[in-house]
C-alpha cells in the first residue's frame, strides 16, 4: 500500500534521516532482512562494513562516531553477536558516543514454542529476553520490536533518545517482524538537547563563576571532551579570545590545558596551549596555586584524567554534564552551549581586572639524547611527534596504558587528531576504532600506538583495514608485558635501581604478565599490508620515511621497547609510587618462597 513500508525499510529510512552512513558488524539471519533492504537500494548512502567479530565492529563503530559527530551503527544476531558486543557498547556509553545497536532475534513462533515446550533454538539461553536485559543499563533506549504496528513508535523513540543524549540506544527486532508492513515515517525526529534550559541556574552559574575568577585572578582553563562531543570547539575559543582581549595585561593571559579524554578537542598549536596535563590535586597547585581556579569546560572527572582523586575545591569550576559546580555551588539544567555563551557575555561586560599571571611553562617531553640509539616509549613518541608536526593530515589513535601515557604529551596540531578511549580503557580498542575513524576522515590518515597485549585482543582488525583499502599504519610497541598492570601492582622492576627486598620476586616482572610473543611484522602477510620492524630510532625514521611515501597501504610495524622502559610521564614518580604489593602491611614484603 502507498501509506505503508516494512519494518526493515522504516528504521532504513529514519537511518539515513539521522545521517548514519556506515553500519558495522557481522552477518547473521537474524539481520539479513534488514541488511537486503539496504544494498536493494542503490542510491542508499549507508555503507555496510563488515568486521571480523562483534568488538571490532562495536569499537570502529564508535571511532567513527566520536570522530564525525555523527551517529553510527552496528548489526548483530541473537545473543552470540551482542554478549561479544557488550564491552564497545558499554565503552559508548560511559563516553557519551552515539552508536546504534541492531540486534536481529528468532521469530515469535521460535519464542513461544522455546517458552512452552522447552526447545532451545541457535543462540538462545533459555532466559527470556536475555539481550535486552544486558543493555538497558548501558543504553539511553531500549526497545524490543515483536509487532510491526508499533514497530514506527519504538524506532522514533530509540532514535530521539540517540540523538537527545548523544549516547548508544539498542534495538532488538525479531526476524518474522523486518518484512512484516508499517507506516510510513511522519514528520522528522529531533534531538531534545538543550531544550530544558532552566535560565535562571545558568544566570546564577555565570554570576558565582566570574565572582571566583575575580577573587582567585590566577586562572586556567580546562577544555573538556563535551566541546567535541557537542561541536563548541569555536565557542570555547571565542570564550578564550574574548577573556584574553578584555583582560590581560603584560602579557599575563589566561591559558588552557586538555587532559587524556579531551585531548586535540582544540589544536594543541594555539598559543595559548599548556600542555595535556592529569590533573591531581598536586598539579592543580603547580598550575594555579592558593590564587587562581582551574574553569572545566566540558570536562570530566574520570580516573584518568585526575588519577582518581577528587579534584573537587573551592579553586574549581566544572561545567559539564548539563550542570556547573562552582566551588561547592551546584546549578543543574545549565546547557554547556548557553554556559560558554553567557560567560564569554559576562568577560566582555566586566570592567577590567588584574590577572596575576600564568604559570610556568609545562615541561615538556625531554629532548633524549642517547648514545645507543636503542628505542624506549620517549624515543618512540618524540619521532612520532616529529612525523605528525610535519605531516598534519594525520589522527593519532593510541590505547591504553603506557603507550596512552607516553602519547599524552605528544603535540596534536589538528583539532580532533587524537582519539583513545581514555574513560573506558579497554584494551585493544585502538585498532578496531582505527577502521571507523578511517571512514570518518576519507582523505587523514590514521596511525595507531597500541601495546603488543592490547594488539593480541583485537588484531584481526588489520584485515579491516587492508579490505577497505585503508592506509592506516599501526605501531605495536612490544615490551612483552602488560606494562601499566605491573606498574600498578608492582613497579619496583621499572626502578633504576629497583629497590632490594627480601622477597625476590618483587626484582622481576611477574609471569603473569607476560605476553605470547609474536612475530607482530609478519601479520600482514596473513592479513594484508606491509610489515616492518624497527629496534632502533635510525630504523624508526626509515620506515617512517617509508610509511610517507606509500601513502596508499597499510602498515604493521613492531616497535622494540625495553621491557623495564616506562613512558617519561611515570620518571618522577617511579620511586614514590607504591605498589598494591609494596604497602605498609606489615607482612609484606614476605620471605620468598623461591
Amino acid at each position: 500500500m502507498k501509506n505503508e513500508m516494512t519494518v526493515a525499510g522504516y528504521l532504513k529510512s529514519r537511518m539515513e534521516e539521522i545521517e548514519i552512513e556506515h553500519i558495522f558488524g557481522v552477518a547473521g539471519n537474524y539481520t539479513a532482512p534488514l541488511l537486503d533492504t539496504i544494498i536493494a537500494d542503490t542510491d542508499s548512502p549507508i555503507k555496510i562494513i563488515g568486521n571480523s567479530n562483534e568488538i571490532t565492529a562495536g569499537f570502529a563503530a564508535d571511532g567513527y562516531a566520536r570522530v564525525k559527530g555523527k551517529p553510527s551503527a552496528i548489526y548483530v544476531t541473537y545473543s552470540v553477536g551482542p554478549f561479544t558486543g557488550l564491552n564497545p557498547i558499554a565503552g559508548s556509553y560511559v563516553e557519551k558516543v552515539p552508536v546504534l545497536m541492531i540486534n536481529g532475534a528468532p521469530t515469535n513462533k521460535e519464542n513461544s514454542n522455546e517458552k512452552n515446550v522447552g526447545l532451545l533454538y541457535s543462540h538462545t539461553t533459555g532466559y527470556e529476553f536475555v539481550d535486552i536485559h544486558m543493555f538497558r543499563p548501558i543504553t539511553v533506549a531500549a526497545e524490543r520490536i515483536t509487532n510491526a504496528a508499533q514497530a514506527p513508535y519504538q524506532i522514533d523513540s530509540v532514535l530521539t533518545a540517540m540523538l537527545t543524549h548523544g549516547r548508544p540506544v539498542y534495538l532488538e527486532v525479531t526476524e518474522d517482524v523486518w518484512r512484516a508492513n508499517c507506516k510510513t515515517p511522519k514528520g522528522t525526529l529531533s534531538s531534545g538537547k538543550g531544550h530544558i534550559v532552566t535560565v535562571s541556574e545558568v544566570s546564577k552559574a555565570v554570576t558565582a563563576a566570574m565572582t571566583l575568577i575575580k577573587s582567585r585572578p590566577k586562572s586556567i582553563f580546562w577544555a573538556g571532551i563535551e566541546l567535541q562531543r557537542l561541536g563548541l570547539q569555536d565557542e570555547f575559543l571565542e570564550l578564550l579570545m574574548v577573556a584574553n582581549n578584555k583582560h590581560a595585561k603584560n602579557n599575563e593571559q589566561i591559558h588552557f590545558i586538555t587532559s587524556a579524554l579531551g585531548k586535540s578537542c582544540i589544536s594543541e598549536e594555539h598559543p595559548f596551549f599548556d600542555g595535556c596535563v592529569t590533573l591531581t590535586k598536586s598539579k592543580i597547585n603547580e598550575l594555579v596555586g592558593d590564587d587562581g581556579v582551574i574553569i572545566g569546560i566540558g570536562a570530566w572527572t574520570i580516573g584518568k584524567d585526575t588519577e582518581n582523586q577528587n579534584i573537587r575545591s573551592d579553586r574549581t569550576i566544572l561545567a559539564a554534564h548539563e550542570g556547573v559546580f562552582v566551588g561547592s555551588e551546584f546549578f543543574p539544567l545549565v546547557d554547556l552551549k548557553t554556559f560558554i555563551e553567557k560567560l564569554t557575555e559576562a568577560f566582555n561586560a566586566t570592567s577590567k581586572f588584574n590577572l596575576k599571571g600564568i604559570h610556568p611553562a609545562l615541561k615538556r617531553l625531554a629532548k633524549i639524547q642517547k648514545t645507543d640509539n636503542s628505542l624506549g616509549y620517549t624515543p618512540f613518541f618524540k619521532e612520532l611527534e616529529a612525523y605528525i608536526k610535519k605531516e598534519k593530515d594525520t589522527v593519532l589513535v593510541v590505547d591504553a596504558g603506557f603507550p596512552l601515557i607516553g602519547a599524552q604529551s605528544v603535540i596534536i596540531p589538528e583539532r580532533n587528531g587524537f582519539v583513545a578511549q581514555a574513560a573506558w580503557l579497554a584494551i585493544g580498542y585502538s585498532v578496531a576504532a582505527a577502521t571507523g575513524v578511517k571512514f570518518a576522515v576519507p582523505n587523514k590518515r590514521v596511525m595507531v600506538a597500541v601495546g603488543d597485549g592490547a594488539f593480541h585482543e583485537t588484531c584481526q582488525a588489520v584485515a579491516e583495514h587492508y579490505a577497505n583499502g585503508q592506509n592506516t599504519v599501526v605501531f605495536v610497541l612490544a615490551n612483552g608485558i602488560y606494562g601499566i598492570e605491573q606498574y600498578l601492582v608492582n613497579p619496583n622492576p621499572f626502578r633504576k635501581p629497583p629497590v632490594e627486598y627480601s622477597d625476590k620476586l618483587l626484582d622481576a616482572n611477574y609471569h603473569y604478565n607476560e605476553i605470547p610473543k609474536w612475530d607482530y611484522s609478519k601479520i600482514p602477510e596473513a592479513m594484508g599490508g606491509i610489515g616492518r620492524k624497527a629496534s632502533t630510532i635510525i630504523e624508526l625514521r626509515a620506515v617512517l620515511e617509508e610509511i610517507k611515501q606509500k601513502t596508499n597501504d597499510n602498515f604493521v610495524v613492531e616497535v622494540s621497547i625495553p621491557t623495564q622502559d616506562t613512558p617519561e610521564a611515570l620518571w618522577p614518580h617511579l620511586n614514590s609510587t607504591i605498589g598494591e604489593d609494596e604497602t605498609e602491611n606489615p607482612n609484606w614484603p614476605p620471605e620468598s618462597k623461591y
